[in-house]
């Protein structure tokens, strides 16, 4: 993924590129170039924050689609975490290309009134931010939880990722501006599907600009 300097300069400011013509409806969002698309949720944070399992939980609830993106990291990044070695920015570059290219397919594939819900760690920000650009209607949700809870999850996986894989890819993630959208995911999964309500909400309603 190389890279121009106008990319480089710049960072998609999703809400004041959009026209909100029904708040209530995820689909009545307008861009200037993709008049129709199919809005995405990302959710992305550390292993063991929970993204999979608030995905799963807000799929349910609304009966959305979810598309877990790390089940299709490239063969470089499973060695890596085979190894317990972080990912290199080429590895990111070659699967947020790949990444890209799938969330658009399964946009296209969408029913007509569904948003999409994508869980993916996507610890650069020029990670997410290249996937703003390349995907219209991503919004960004960051997934967090405290630090003990997150060892505790890891430690009780019986596979996956390995806490001593975690720790490594932990040191390369890349906090989020403060006012980005964020669930914490610490408690039942009412309060995680409460949050993200308060999260849509905020983002169809102009109170909050997504970076």
């Amino acid at each position: 993924m190389k890279k121009s300097n106008h990319t480089r300069s710049r960072r998609v400011k999703s809400i004041v590129d959009c026209a909100f013509v029904d708040a209530a409806d995820d689909t009545s969002l307008i861009m200037p170039e993709a008049k129709n698309f199919v809005p995405v949720w990302f959710l992305f944070g550390l292993s063991g924050s929970g993204k999979s399992y608030v995905g799963d939980v807000i799929a349910e609830a609304r009966g959305w689609p979810v598309y877990h993106a790390d089940d299709d990291i490239t063969p470089a990044m499973r060695k890596a975490l085979a190894g317990s070695q972080p990912f290199t920015d080429a590895m990111r570059d070659e699967y947020f290309m790949l990444l890209s290219d799938r969330i658009r397919a399964r946009q296209a594939q969408a029913a007509p009134g569904q948003s999409l819900i994508v869980t993916q760690g996507a610890y650069k920000q020029r990670s997410r931010d290249y996937l703003q650009q390349q995907v219209p209607g991503l919004v960004l949700i960051w997934v967090d939880a405290p630090d003990g809870l997150i060892t505790q999850r890891l430690d009780l996986r019986a596979g996956g990722i390995t806490s001593q894989s975690a720790a490594a890819l932990k040191q390369d993630f890349e906090r989020p501006p403060r006012d980005s959208l964020k669930i914490v995911n610490d408690r039942a999964e009412e309060h995680a599907l409460a949050q993200f309500e308060r999260c849509r909400e905020q983002w169809l309603t102009h109170q909050a600009q997504v970076i």
